[in-house]
């Protein structure tokens, strides 16, 4: 009988704090792009140094990086990347996420022990292909969003343990199959699929017919984003090895927040506890646009759809990141948003089992008392209404 592991939690990082954080808030591995190479151009992403840095804080703490290189290379992209490749395994991580042939090749090439993950990118959604790349010396297939429960359940039975299997639990869904789009290249001559999408499904467009007739000024094309965190008992049973978060384009709030609650979620699959209210509550309050189960229960409807998308009010509440202490009760925070000493505030800390509950008393900017901090961005000092044990990038959110 296989003994099955502890599944994984995978985070994004956009960038070298968002890094640290997602593992502060429980994440065993996370994945993030150098700049080259990588799908997501316009997050901040990781110099060689931020990968050299990032490497040690997770290894400390015997966590898991993946570098993404999950380009699909133009001829003149090609020659620079062994240099590349090379400068950026001296961090040492610990898996490279690749979907080109020649990336693939050339990894196993200068590093022949290479963890090797297969990206969405691939849309690889049967156990064949994935036994294809097993055969290849891959060690894990991400699997294409496309997949549904039945047929996921079906791939894991059928690659038998040989490869790992690792699929999306949360954030956004490409309507194109795995991203494999165009429009951003036809529409503003930026490629997806070499990190440029400009994502043009959501633009509001005006949909005619032939005649001119007007149907709508506000269509788009875009799909609901993917939260399956009524799910994770079913996708552990399975066998799924990792579970993904979506989302290096996020603030440091929503990856706090949704890592802690999928961490918690995790958690109590394992113990046994159900009581999972409170963390199914937070991920919804943090979203900033519909959810769905995305493909989970098969081929999606005009339901899973944003064809005529009405704005997600968001809640505007994520209201500082702790920066340093001062003493028992004062804090050093830069703010998010607006502040006032009337506020009620929650503290999202991995110090803490739970979301702690509490008031500012005072509020100084440059030395000088304040009941209000209208501009984010500002480095203030708070003096909370009772002693509480904070560390760096512990959350402030108003409630």
């Amino acid at each position: 009988m296989k003994v099955k592991n502890k599944v994984e939690l995978l985070a994004p990082a956009g960038d070298l704090n968002r890094g640290k954080i997602a593992f502060d808030f429980g994440a065993d591995a996370i994945y993030f792009g150098g700049q080259a190479y990588s799908l997501r151009a316009r997050a901040s992403n990781f110099t060689l140094e931020n990968i050299h840095e990032i490497s040690e804080y997770a290894h400390y703490r015997n966590r898991k990086i993946y570098l993404v290189i999950n380009v699909l290379n133009q001829n003149g992209m090609l020659g620079g990347f062994e240099e590349y490749f090379k400068k950026a395994l001296e961090a040492k991580p610990d898996a490279f996420i690749v979907s080109d042939p020649y990336i693939i090749k050339k990894v196993k090439e200068i590093y022949p022990e290479a963890q090797i993950h297969i990206s969405t990118q691939q849309s690889i959604s049967n156990y064949k292909a994935s036994l294809f790349f097993a055969r290849n010396g891959c060690s894990r297939i991400i699997l294409s969003r496309e997949v549904n429960f039945n047929e996921l359940k079906g791939l894991i039975e059928g690659v038998d343990g040989k490869i790992e299997i690792e699929t999306f639990i949360h954030g956004a869904v490409c309507i194109a199959y795995s991203g494999r789009c165009m429009l951003s290249s036809n529409f503003c001559l930026r490629d997806a699929n070499i990190g440029g999408c400009a994502q043009c499904c959501r633009w509001e467009m005006k949909l005619s017919d032939e005649s001119g007739k007007v149907y709508s000024n506000n269509f788009t094309m875009s799909a609901k984003d993917m939260c399956l965190a009524t799910k994770i008992d079913e996708l552990i049973n399975v066998g799924v090895s990792s579970f993904k978060i979506e989302g290096r384009m996020k603030n440091e709030h929503y990856i706090a927040t949704v890592v802690n609650d999928y961490r918690n979620l995790i958690e109590n699959h394992y113990s046994g506890n159900k009581d999972n209210t409170q963390y199914l509550e937070d991920i919804a309050n943090v979203a900033n646009r519909e959810t769905d189960l995305a493909w989970y229960d098969g081929q999606p409807g005009i339901d899973k759809m944003l064809y005529h998308e009405i704005p997600k009010q968001v809640k505007q509440n994520y209201a500082f990141i702790v920066t340093k202490k001062i003493n028992n009760n004062t804090y050093e925070v830069i703010t998010k948003n607006k502040i006032q000493t009337t506020d009620n505030f929650q503290i999202l800390s991995p110090l803490h089992s739970n979301i702690l509950n509490i008031n500012i008393s005072k509020m100084f900017v440059d030395g000088v008392e304040t009941n209000v901090v209208s501009a984010p961005a500002s480095t203030i000092i708070v003096e909370f209404a009772k002693d509480i044990e904070l560390q760096k990038n512990d959350i402030g959110r108003i409630i």
